[in-house]
């Protein structure tokens, strides 16, 4: 990670994955953001699970509200679809 590394730096990346990949798991998300880019940008939440900060969550939101949908069943990001309800959740 370079000392110069954003929240947006980061979000920028998700989007990226998403993109060329169709999907991003919560898993897989925290996992590859502490091998590139260092643990400053992931947590633990109190029950132990592995979590994003909530920084690095608000501007990728921010940069893909239209472009991506989030799966609560499945714990993924993927990209929206002209069948996905509106907003960012999708069951």
């Amino acid at each position: 990670m370079s000392a110069d590394t954003t929240t947006n730096d980061v979000a920028a990346w998700m989007l990226a994955i998403v993109q060329e990949y169709g999907e991003l798991t919560q898993n897989n998300a925290y996992y590859m953001i502490n091998k590139q880019f260092g643990s400053g940008f992931t947590t633990v939440t109190n029950s132990g699970s592995p979590s994003i900060k909530n920084s690095v969550l608000t501007a990728f939101k921010r940069i893909s509200e239209d472009t991506v949908v989030w799966e609560r069943g499945e714990k993924k990001w993927r990209k929206r679809e002209f069948y996905d309800a509106p907003g960012r959740g999708q069951p």
